[in-house]
């Protein structure tokens, strides 16, 4: 398994892209459905980590709407 992307790896990628404001909704609709997949799995300590990591991103990608 490969590591995540970081947020900060992620907030570039979106901001050199040709259309940021489609990467932006797509990761919109995307990221609350991935989370709450993540959620519904057995907990343990990776999961925790993953649905944080999740979160952190849904955040940025929503700063970002707003800047944008």
């Amino acid at each position: 398994m490969s590591n995540p992307i970081s947020t900060a790896s992620l907030k570039k990628l979106i901001l050199k892209s040709n259309n940021p404001k489609e990467k932006i909704e797509l990761l919109l609709r995307t990221l609350p459905y991935t989370i709450e997949v993540e959620e519904k799995r057995p907990t343990t300590f990776y999961s925790e980590k993953v649905i944080k990591g999740l979160s952190k991103k849904l955040e940025m990608v929503k700063e970002l709407k707003g800047a944008i």
